[in-house]
């Protein structure tokens, strides 16, 4: 919504938010990374981004030791760097908590299909289920 570079991804993040307020077909959350990641934004797109998550009813996930034990098997098997550890552990905490899907934009080390075999592999491996990463695209349709 925040991506004024592109504008097919702020309409199409847009229209997710406008389903995911709509409350018929999905259950939204967000982890506490990604509120970790709101409080370094600039503080106008700070507040838009918070305002989101209230009006939206999005519930806050919690990272767990689980968590983080998932995040270091993913970067022991190489499939992010400890660099963008921060991408392993939104995959983490929606794995741990059971999520049927993760929508992002991040498609370098997340939604692409190479990325999620290799974070599932890891995920069975750990006795997990598989998640699907998908983008905003894959959920609304748009485009």
């Amino acid at each position: 919504m925040y991506d004024l570079e592109d504008l097919l991804r702020v309409e199409v993040t847009k229209e997710l938010l406008e389903l995911l307020k709509s409350g018929v077909k999905y259950t939204p959350f967000v982890s506490n990374v990604v509120i970790e990641e709101i409080e370094k934004a600039p503080l106008n797109i700070r507040t838009s981004l918070l305002e989101v998550i209230r009006t939206t009813n999005i519930d806050i996930l919690y990272e767990t030791e689980d968590c983080i034990d998932l995040v270091t098997e993913y970067l022991k098997k190489k499939i992010i760097p400890n660099k963008y550890r921060d991408d392993g552990r939104h995959i983490a905490v929606a794995v741990v908590n059971d999520a049927d899907v993760i929508v992002s934009w991040n498609c370098r080390h997340m939604a692409n299909i190479e990325k999620k075999r290799m974070f599932n592999a890891v995920n069975l491996l750990l006795g997990y289920r598989q998640v699907d990463i998908v983008t905003p695209m894959g959920v609304t349709g748009f485009g």
